[in-house]
């Protein structure tokens, strides 16, 4: 009678373990997915930043560079030269 008794506690000890440890991995999962959600939407700002602002302080990089002998300011397509100088290297 005890040796039965002892056999189904083992079952249910083991059982209970093995549902203990599904729900945790549950647990677990849902929370890296809630993270990974969270992640995502900081993602989406920052490119949606970095979109606005990189050509702004692109065009404001080559008209801060107002030099003498800056080949864009006295030939007539200098701009041009400039980029496509710039685009190559």
């Amino acid at each position: 009678m005890f040796r039965m008794v002892e056999k189904q506690s083992g079952r249910l000890r083991d059982e209970a373990a093995r549902t203990l440890r599904e729900y945790v991995l549950q647990v677990r999962e849902l929370f890296q997915a809630e993270i990974d959600i969270r992640q995502n939407r900081i993602m989406k700002t920052l490119v949606i930043v970095t979109t606005i602002f990189l050509p702004l302080s692109l065009v404001a990089g080559w008209n801060g560079m107002n030099f003498v002998d800056m080949l864009k300011l006295r030939w007539r397509y200098g701009y041009p030269a400039v980029t496509r100088h710039t685009k190559r290297n």
